[in-house]
């Protein structure tokens, strides 16, 4: 008896150890692989959709790879897989150039590869690039290795490589070996085939350059960012600081001029798009409607107009076909589909005050609504011509979640595709009868499986169980809707310590973003930002989080409120949610803090400035201070120009309140911030000075806006750790 007694007691105390042992830390989430991602991407099917090659590689938080990438062919019937290469053994002259990414030729016997990757801005990134033949392992350089090669496209026929090289455009003939150059006027402030820094961040992506269907022609962009103002960017750390300037357009202040350009590979002669006589505009895409046929997307400096203009590539005339307009912002959508056999576009727009998908014919004829309802449309992903049904991802079901619809262009036949409560998206196969999907929620790492188009699983290729999520017992995130004190509803969450009692008090960290169109309540997997509210209350703290109006997810009319002043209703709602709060008997009333990074940690300086009645304590990371230090695209769309606006500017102007601050504040930000200056910080550090207010701040020498890189964020969060608990 007394034996069996010391048995379970072993047991029990083995029990507890270990569990000690596996609670969740800092050092888990941001220095470790423990909850780290295998990225399964670039999805290239096989025509006949008997199987596809992806890439698989490991990602840190910072979004930088740090294990061997991989090419992977899997096999659709049999789940077999073949790694075909590998970044370790890819090499040229005896030197291994790494591997990021890659493309087949349509015989799939040879592929454009990217050696290892040279990062730019957020998009963007240069390499050297090689032709590598699958059988014989014959290495084929573009450009004699040039390793600055960005944007490298091979045509659809797969005999040339388009790239830009110097700010021009050439083309590498691949029967031939031989480069030709397509324009010869690039310069630093001419860039053709390659985006300025605020297209690139605002419009979210960094290809300037598209093959046409015939593979005959190049459509492009030329920036011409002469007359953007230059910030500089100072590098303190060597014994001299060294300089970058930063073509960056402030709100308010003049943009590049842009053209858009067809050139025609056989003559090298490049036809000019007519795109009016205001050049105060925006191409935030083009789209090939056919061989001869370019449509350009064209949004005035206000943001508010947008227009499709269909365009003759052999003269270059274009005429307006279909057009949105609205009093605050219209965005510039990527997904709009064209069916080139029918000459029919589908095109995502608000104009009922839900983002749908409606058809129009080549003439700008509108055909009917496919999608209606008080929900929204998230992606336009393809339409299978055969049976008039269009694949799309939506909200149709919650505005908390994204799944996977089909529908008939007629509108009739809506069907969701996909099973599981959370958030989807995916690649559909050339005939659309499969999808490489991807799923999360917010207890779920993303998990990639092939389904058939009905949703049926045919297997899981990527399931990311990662160690962790076996052996912890992480604290599960409850969705809540609160009601504000004029009748409105807000979604959000709320996350409880782990062994949560109610008859205890919890001091609550809230952490907000607030940003027009933006939602952060939502059931998917956040990575780290996850782990780390997380990992708050494992250590018995509560973390709360409210979709402000002005957000997305909710339609358009709920959306424009953040025009004009985007501070006003983001504060508003945010102390709605702070009694809320106060209204739960287990919150501890004297601890409320916020934090929150970019757009965050403006939010964050708001609450604690106009709010400090509420918020004891806030940790603001990366934030902007006064919007017209920002860049004209995001903040015009929201805030419209800065001269037409001026009571709008000073009311959302952190630094008209710092005399307000009561509590305790933690401002954070890297130097080399290319996309919200340090400026920013630097200006509301001098305010409060001025007003003889203490605050503490952390610079990090160098860091980008995402303030990463070695134990960079491992000593961010340990010191964010640290403020808490000192000061909550």
């Amino acid at each position: 008896m007394l034996n069996r007694t010391v048995f379970f007691l072993f047991v029990f105390l083995t029990t507890i150890l270990n569990a000690q042992n596996d609670k969740l830390t800092l050092e888990d989430i941001f220095y470790s692989e423990k909850y780290l991602e295998h990225q399964v991407g670039e999805i290239q099917w096989l025509a006949d959709e008997s199987g596809f090659t992806y890439s698989r590689h490991l990602n840190d938080f910072g979004y930088e790879p740090i294990a061997d990438y991989q090419i992977i062919f899997h096999d659709v019937k049999t789940g077999k897989e073949e790694v075909l290469l590998t970044e370790s053994e890819v090499e040229y002259s005896g030197a291994k150039v790494g591997l990021s990414h890659y493309q087949w030729k349509k015989e799939f016997d040879q592929m454009l590869i990217a050696g290892k990757e040279k990062k730019i801005w957020r998009h963007s990134w240069q390499a050297a690039h090689f032709l590598y033949n699958i059988k014989t392992k014959k290495m084929t350089p573009l450009a004699e290795g040039a390793a600055n090669l960005r944007n490298a496209k091979m045509s659809r026929d797969s005999k040339k490589v388009g790239y830009v090289r110097d700010f021009n455009i050439y083309v590498h003939d691949v029967a031939t070996g031989q480069e030709r150059a397509l324009t010869s006027d690039g310069t630093p402030n001419v860039l053709n085939g390659e985006f300025d820094w605020v297209y690139e961040e605002e419009f979210g992506s960094a290809k300037a350059l598209k093959w046409s269907p015939d593979s005959k022609k190049i459509a492009f962009w030329q920036i011409d960012q002469t007359r953007i103002k230059e910030f500089n960017l100072l590098d303190q750390m060597p014994l001299y600081n060294e300089n970058f300037e930063l073509k960056y357009p402030k709100a308010g202040s003049q943009n590049a001029l842009v053209k858009i350009g067809v050139a025609d590979i056989a003559s090298g002669k490049i036809i000019w798009m007519g795109l009016g006589t205001e050049t105060d505009i925006y191409i935030p895409k083009i789209y090939w409607a056919g061989d001869n046929q370019l449509a350009v997307l064209r949004l005035n400096r206000h943001q508010n107009h947008a227009e499709l203009l269909m365009a003759d590539i052999t003269t270059g005339a274009t005429k307006v076909i279909i057009e949105d307009k609205n009093e605050t912002w219209v965005d510039a959508y990527a997904d709009v589909l064209f069916l080139r056999k029918q000459k029919q576009i589908i095109w995502p727009s608000e104009r009922d005050g839900y983002r749908h998908a409606y058809l129009f014919d080549y003439d700008g004829n509108l055909v009917n609504q496919i999608t209606v309802g008080k929900w929204e449309t998230s992606v336009l992903e393809d339409v299978d011509s055969k049976n008039n049904t269009l694949y799309f991802y939506g909200k149709k079901d919650s505005p908390l979640e994204q799944n996977a619809y089909r529908i008939k262009l007629d509108g009739s036949g809506l069907t969701r595709i996909s099973q599981r409560a959370g958030w989807h998206s995916g690649s559909f196969s050339p005939n659309l009868n499969y999808v490489v999907g991807r799923f999360s929620d917010t207890a779920t790492p993303t998990q990639v499986s092939i389904r058939e188009n009905d949703g049926k699983l045919v297997r899981f290729i990527e399931k990311n169980e990662m160690p962790g999520m076996a052996t912890e017992r992480l604290p599960k995130v409850d969705f809540l809707k609160i009601k504000t004190e004029d009748g409105v509803e807000l979604n959000g969450y709320i996350i409880k310590p782990t062994g949560f009692d109610e008859d205890k008090k919890y001091p609550v960290v809230v952490y907000g973003y607030g940003g027009p169109g933006s939602q952060t309540a939502l059931n998917r997997w956040g990575g780290a930002r996850t782990l780390w509210h997380k990992y708050l209350a494992t250590n018995e703290t509560i973390v709360f989080c409210l979709d402000n109006r002005g957000t997305g997810g909710q339609g358009k009319t709920f959306k424009n409120l953040a025009y004009g002043d985007i501070s006003k209703w983001a504060v508003h709602d945010q102390i709605e949610g702070a009694k809320y709060l106060q209204s739960l008997p287990y919150v501890d009333l004297e601890r409320l803090a916020f934090w929150g990074w970019s757009g965050g940690g403006y939010l964050t300086l708001m609450m604690t400035m106009r709010a400090p009645e509420y918020f004891k304590t806030g940790v603001s990371v990366a934030p902007v201070t006064d919007l017209r230090f920002y860049d004209t695209i995001w903040t015009e769309a929201y805030m419209g120009l800065p001269q037409e606006n001026k009571a709008g500017y000073d009311a959302a102007n952190v630094l008209e309140y710092v005399q307000n601050l009561k509590g305790n504040l933690l401002i954070v930000h890297g130097t080399g911030d290319d996309n919200v200056h340090v400026q920013n910080t630097m200006q509301v550090i001098s305010a409060l000075q001025n007003a003889a207010i203490n605050f503490d701040t952390m610079i990090y020498p160098n860091k980008n806006h995402r303030i990463h890189g070695g134990k960079t964020q491992l000593h961010l969060f340990k010191y964010i750790e640290k403020y808490l608990g000192e000061n909550l």
